[in-house]
């Protein structure tokens, strides 16, 4: 069905689409150009799955077509992003990044719809990408991928601050297309890798503030996950390399992602090297 109407005001705009009003109570997520076919609705699927378990997300009120393509039409949850917040009051980053943590949590506690893809099979095509792509020597991430938690979790798959609204009813989620059902700590360290400054900048999905209000907001994130979950911290940096590796992919700025891929390796020779060089 062609769109009923024309969209209106810019409301939000990401790396794969744009948000715009529709409507009286309603937006439209419209894909960009270079947005793949078939995008639009798995994550339409994905969230409408996710929302029947229980996790905070808009309502799908359907899909429609612009210009041959699929967009989505949403309720329209009334609020700012976290990452809005953390700009207007980088006072506050610490408790923000403590509510992120306390959010992915909650998540976390959800049964997995079995509609989602295994955590597993998303990073090793994206690490395969990477390895094509950039660097064959990345394939050796592969490797490090340890055996598939039991049972798996709910796991956005790209939790940031600027995927949360802050609504008079709570925090609300979106942008669901990297949802999947895995381990507690790779979804972790996916986050941390999406806070990962590009250079001297906050990253181009987190605008507006400054290196030490996100290095405040990612602390207090990580802290006050250690206090609610039990894992290692080599689990957790084991897990960071292997996301760097898989974000790699995305086609963001790399350079962070790759030391921490690099620190890694450093710190971890395959077996092999670690044998000729005694």
């Amino acid at each position: 069905m062609a769109l009923q109407r024309l969209p209106g005001e810019l409301v939000a705009r990401g790396t794969r689409s744009s948000i715009r009003a529709y409507g009286r109570g309603a937006v439209v997520k419209i894909p960009h150009r270079s947005t793949p076919d078939g995008w639009i609705e798995w994550e339409a699927q994905y969230a409408d799955d996710v929302r029947a378990v229980g996790a905070p997300v808009p309502r799908l009120l359907g899909i429609e077509r612009l210009s041959g393509r699929a967009a989505s039409v949403w309720e329209h949850i009334r609020g700012c992003s976290m990452w809005q917040r953390v700009v207007d009051r980088p006072d506050d980053s610490a408790e923000l990044g403590r509510m992120l943590a306390d959010v992915q949590c909650a998540l976390l506690e959800l049964v997995p719809p079995i509609t989602l893809p295994r955590q597993r099979d998303r990073v090793v095509a994206k690490i395969r990408m990477s390895a094509v792509k950039v660097d064959a020597s990345l394939i050796r991430a592969l490797d490090l991928i340890p055996i598939a938690a039991s049972p798996p979790h709910l796991c956005h798959g790209d939790l940031h601050p600027s995927n949360v609204i802050l609504s008079d009813d709570g925090p609300v989620i979106v942008d669901w297309f990297d949802a999947s059902r895995g381990d507690p700590v790779a979804d972790i360290a996916r986050t941390s890798m999406t806070l990962l400054n590009d250079g001297a900048t906050p990253p181009r999905h987190l605008p507006g503030s400054d290196l030490e209000t996100l290095g405040t907001l990612t602390a207090a994130y990580l802290s006050q996950l250690r206090l609610r979950l039990e894992f290692a911290d080599a689990q957790l940096v084991q897990w960071q390399a292997i996301q760097a590796v898989a974000r790699i992919a995305e086609g963001v700025p790399r350079d962070s992602l790759i030391e921490v891929w690099r620190s890694f390796a450093r710190a971890n020779p395959p077996v092999a090297a670690q044998a000729a060089s005694n």
